[in-house]
């Protein structure tokens, strides 16, 4: 868009006295304005050129008590807000309501480091062993990378899911994912690092162990009461006969005597 402009003229008024004139037109409006030397046009020149600029890019100006500043701060957060449904005010009023205020400010580098640290130390006491400590630093590493330009106190539940979930682990992998940074941001929170510690919203999965059962047997091979460890046949016991084997040189011994190990080797009786 092409600027308004104004000249500077030399006049002689009524008096026989020699003005400056500025004239020109702002945005179609004519303006012509006197000044008894060349220097005070010169400045009116320049201001009036200013504002032209300033209605052609949508800028103006205002008195206002902020600083230079926190001028350019709100003008990001405006241009930050542009195009979406709701006011600046309007996310404010939700940060204020929601932000998690802390005691300390921590970047997450520093926090990881102190962390770390401490967990260190406890390695020296015996407390844990060096193996863990260097599996947890891998995670923490990788934390660190992920959220580098997170502030600690705003890491979300919400931004942790997918992160653990990073490359379809197994449910273990992922526990222990959560495991890792639970007990990091336990440590942060006992540092007024955060408010309260995110890893308590995200899903923890419960993982089922196979377990053995007990070998079962009748009442009549019950009563019978001894068996030969080592014997060859049904679990200990002669097939066809059910009479109780013994392998050359072996032991009597009940069953209630045997231990889990070896009772664990008898097969089902039939």
């Amino acid at each position: 868009m092409k600027h308004s402009t104004f000249v500077i003229s030399r006049f002689e008024n009524r008096n026989s006295v020699t003005s400056w004139r500025v004239d020109g037109r702002l945005h179609g409006l004519r303006i012509r304005r006197n000044f008894k030397t060349r220097e005070e046009a010169a400045a009116e020149k320049a201001a009036l050129e200013l504002r032209a600029m300033q209605v052609a890019s949508g800028m103006r100006s205002a008195t206002t008590f902020l600083t230079d500043a926190q001028l350019r701060e709100a003008e990001d957060a405006f241009r930050r807000t542009e195009g979406r449904s709701r006011s600046l005010l309007a996310y404010l009023d939700y940060a204020l309501l929601n932000y998690p205020e802390t005691a300390k400010e921590i970047l997450l580098a520093d926090a990881v480091a102190d962390y770390l640290a401490a967990k260190w130390a406890e390695s020296k006491r015996g407390l844990v062993s060096d193996r863990q400590v260097r599996s947890i630093t891998y995670e923490l590493n990788a934390f660190k990378e992920q959220f580098s330009r997170t502030p600690l106190g705003l890491i979300s539940s919400g931004a942790l899911v997918p992160y653990l979930e990073r490359g379809s682990p197994t449910l273990k992998t992922y526990n222990n994912r959560r495991g890792v940074l639970s007990t990091f941001f336990k440590f942060a929170f006992r540092k007024d690092w955060v408010a309260a510690n995110p890893v308590q919203k995200t899903p923890h999965h419960r993982i089922r162990h196979r377990r053995g059962s007990a070998i079962t047997i009748t009442a009549e091979q019950a009563a019978m009461g001894r068996v030969w460890p080592g014997c060859q046949g049904a679990g200990g016991f002669l097939q066809n006969r059910g009479q109780p084997c013994r392998a050359a040189g072996s032991p009597i011994h009940r069953i209630d005597e045997l231990r889990p190990s070896v009772a664990g080797r008898m097969s089902p009786l039939a």
